[in-house]
């Protein structure tokens, strides 16, 4: 696992290394600086929040969370044995806000910033930097698996967890129009997240899936996208859907 956790740290239990992963790099919070990593959980309660695996990580301080988490997520492709199967969870920081309410919570590189003159509001061009830092990022990772033979027996997943906070709620600069409804509402902005699924194995390729899918559905579905039988796992909350994604089929 690479990045954002913020799945629980009241225990070392209920961390990344005992809730079945091998390796993690990221932090546990919901947000932070993408630079220092600092994390203003409340006014009264700031402090660093960057791990490698069960210990503190002082050596990312000063650089970009997107292009960090790329580095390590490459740096994971590049080192895995290609005769055994890679489940990756990636899970970036961008865009969600930074620190809020003192911090600074839309970051991204000038670089990136600079793509977007035409951007008058300052926080939408910021925003619009950290999308294509993120696009970039994603660009790499798939190269990575490309380079080293990966890509073609490979199922690449990328999804949002909720609508976006838009008009400056809290702090950010997102846009979910023409859906009403923002994130922790349940309006459609709220809940219906932006995503697709990328694979060259998929029978039926460049559609548009109008089906509902659940956040529990991907636990079977990526399984059996793997080559595992669902109905040997037990207490499941979700529905193995990979037929209908492949094919478009109903439900």
């Amino acid at each position: 696992m690479v990045g954002k956790w913020h799945l629980g740290f009241f225990r070392k239990e209920y961390t990344p290394l005992y809730r079945g992963f091998e390796s993690h790099y990221g932090y546990y919070l919901g947000c932070g600086d993408y630079y220092d990593h600092s994390s203003e959980a409340t006014p009264d309660y700031f402090g660093y929040d960057f791990w490698r695996n069960d210990t503190i990580d002082y050596t990312s301080i000063g650089q970009y969370s997107t292009d960090i988490f790329t580095k390590e997520a490459v740096n994971i492709i590049n080192n895995h044995n290609p005769s055994e199967p890679l489940f990756l969870y990636l899970p970036y920081q961008a865009v969600h806000s930074g620190n809020l309410p003192d911090g600074n919570p839309l970051q991204a590189p000038q670089k990136y910033i600079k793509r977007f003159p035409h951007i008058k509001n300052t926080k939408r061009r910021t925003y619009a930097g950290m999308v294509s830092a993120l696009d970039d990022a994603v660009g790499t990772v798939v190269n990575a698996l490309k380079s080293q033979g990966l890509y073609d027996n490979s199922v690449i997943l990328f999804t949002t967890d909720n609508g976006g906070p838009a008009n400056g709620f809290d702090g950010n600069a997102a846009n979910n129009f023409p859906l009403r409804g923002v994130k922790a509402t349940l309006w459609e902005g709220g809940v219906r997240g932006t995503g697709f699924v990328h694979s060259p194995i998929l029978q039926k390729q460049g559609y548009t899936a109008e089906q509902m899918i659940h956040v529990c559905d991907w636990l079977p579905t990526l399984y059996r996208a793997a080559g595992g039988d669902p109905k040997q796992m037990k207490d499941l909350d979700g529905y193995d859907l990979w037929d209908m994604l492949s094919n478009n089929e109903k439900v």
